[in-house]
């Protein structure tokens, strides 16, 4: 027996009902604090599925593709997304109209996040201020959606940079260098990230990105999470894995 919208009970399910289940099914199927679920595969390897399955999902054309990645590197060339005059000049489309069109169904896809006409963030990269900065050789700055964006974006652009994160819980700034595929500084040593698994849906920016973040120690991650009973289930991880985990999302986004 199943309870309609107004509590009755009936033989068979409501339209509503079966909505609502298939919404909460899928909603707790991505909270990975249950292990029976997803044995074998860590907290960090499903969000990175997510993300890549997003991508493929969304079958987008050659020039689609090519549009996708112009907007990375001017993110990362310039520290903010292009404008769609911009979109339409590069991608030699016809009218602004199309250009939006194409932010639109990248936005849908939730390969980039917008608010109204703005493109605010590109997986990495936020165009509004983050915990994670990330600079480059030539001294200018792009925020990072969240900790392992932070490293992959050394992965997908194939430059040496430096990661600049504060804590959550003390505020401090951790400095991390990254050159040639591996951390070669970091300050303080005690670096670790970590990713709350509260149950979320929808949009991974809005939702997991703004917890996924670097603490300087274990202690300061402990404290934190004494603090924050709701956000302070999660997985914790080593610089090492945070880098196999931005490698393995980001190393081939721009191929």
């Amino acid at each position: 027996m199943f309870k309609d919208e107004s509590g009755r009970l009936v033989n068979v399910p409501s339209v509503e009902t079966l909505r609502k289940a298939m919404k909460e099914r899928t909603c707790k199927g991505r909270n990975t604090s249950d292990k029976a679920q997803s044995p074998l595969k860590s907290l960090m390897d499903q969000i990175g599925e997510t993300v890549r399955g997003r991508l493929a999902d969304a079958r987008l054309s050659p020039s689609e593709d090519d549009a996708r990645k112009f907007i990375l590197r001017e993110f990362a060339r310039i520290g903010k997304p292009p404008s769609e005059n911009a979109i339409a000049e590069a991608m030699n489309l016809p009218t602004i109209e199309s250009a939006n069109q194409l932010v639109e169904k990248l936005h849908k896809a939730d390969i980039l996040t917008k608010e109204g006409d703005e493109i605010i963030s590109a997986y990495p990269f936020s165009a509004r201020a983050t915990r994670h900065r990330v600079i480059f050789k030539d001294g200018h700055e792009v925020y990072a959606l969240c900790a392992t964006d932070a490293m992959g974006i050394h992965f997908m652009l194939r430059e040496d940079i430096a990661v600049r994160s504060r804590c959550p819980e003390c505020e401090s700034e951790m400095k991390i260098e990254l050159k040639d595929g591996e951390v070669i500084s970091c300050v303080p040593e005690g670096v670790v990230e970590f990713v709350s698994s509260r149950e979320q849906c929808g949009c991974t920016a809005k939702t997991f990105c703004p917890f996924m973040n670097f603490f300087c120690s274990e202690a300061h991650l402990e404290k934190w999470q004494d603090k924050n009973p709701v956000y302070g289930k999660g997985e914790m991880y080593r610089l090492h894995q945070v880098l196999e985990h931005g490698k393995y999302i980001f190393g081939d986004f721009l191929k």
